[in-house]
């Protein structure tokens, strides 16, 4: 998958967890900056996936900053939260490219993670005036928020792949539905002429009795192999969907003589040109 298709991906997985909004609101209100916002940050990239935005700073969703002009890249690279108050005042950051580029006094930005280790992006907080965020605990409470958006995209992950996989099952049973359908209706085609020949046989006027027998032998064998070959359908379909090999295909239960155990009813000889009920498998 094309890396752009893969961010805007991740942009909408952050977008279906309801904590995030709530979670900027937070990292907002403990900061006091007037920008939070969750960020996808890859080798080639730094994209915005959800945002709140006091500052009119201009970002939305989806949107990109250049890379190298953000700490979110150093981040990246060393895995370590950045945090300063007072940029002017700092004797590093006084100098550092991006608050200069982009004329912040305060920021907080810690690495968001996912569960299995890999990097992510990052939960930061920005502002152009100077903030007190020099406390532990604030950049600890953050550090929370930020693992808690790990796992949710974890959870979210673990949903979609549950959402696919039902959705393949419910494909595959109306598959099966319909195969089977298509094959009873041939196996009713199949037999509607042998069924409906033996019927006129049988209540013709010139059969002799012992010739009627014969041919109720023969519906009964009709019935039969009807009935026999639906459930052998209906168990062939269910070893491909349990890959069940070892599993025979005849009946669990058998009459007399070891035939298959049948309701002779459920088989009913048509009636030509009395409108009476097709054969049934």
């Amino acid at each position: 998958m094309p890396e752009s298709d893969t961010i805007h991906a991740d942009v909408a997985r952050i977008g279906r967890i309801p904590a995030v909004p709530r979670i900027l609101d937070a990292v907002i209100e403990i900061t006091g900056m007037r920008f939070a916002a969750v960020a996808r940050v890859t080798e080639l990239t730094w994209t915005a996936c959800a945002v709140r935005d006091d500052l009119g700073f201009g970002l939305v969703p989806g949107q990109d900053l250049v890379l190298e002009s953000t700490i979110c890249n150093e981040i990246r690279q060393h895995r370590q939260p950045v945090v300063f108050g007072h940029a002017s005042a700092d004797p590093h950051y006084s100098q550092h490219h991006t608050p200069r580029q982009y004329g912040l006094e305060s920021y907080l930005s810690v690495p968001i993670f996912r569960v299995d280790g890999s990097f992510f992006g990052t939960l930061c907080a920005i502002d152009s005036r100077p903030s007190d965020v020099d406390a532990p605990m604030i950049l600890k409470t953050i550090e929370l928020f930020a693992e808690l958006i790990g796992r949710q995209l974890e959870i979210e992950d673990d949903l979609a792949s549950s959402r696919k996989q039902l959705l393949d099952i419910q494909q595959q049973n109306a598959l099966r539905d319909q195969l089977i359908a298509s094959v009873e209706r041939d196996i009713r085609d199949l037999f509607q002429p042998i069924v409906t020949g033996l019927y006129l046989l049988r209540t013709s006027r010139n059969i002799h009795a012992d010739d009627s027998d014969v041919v109720a032998q023969m519906e009964e064998c009709c019935e039969q192999v009807s009935l026999l070959l639906r459930h052998n359908l209906h168990r062939a379909y269910d070893r491909l969907e349990s890959e069940d090999t070892d599993a025979p295909l005849v009946p669990t239960a058998a009459g007399p003589g070891g035939a298959p155990a049948v309701d002779p009813r459920h088989f009913r000889s048509p009636r030509p040109q009395m409108g009476s009920e097709n054969i049934s498998v």
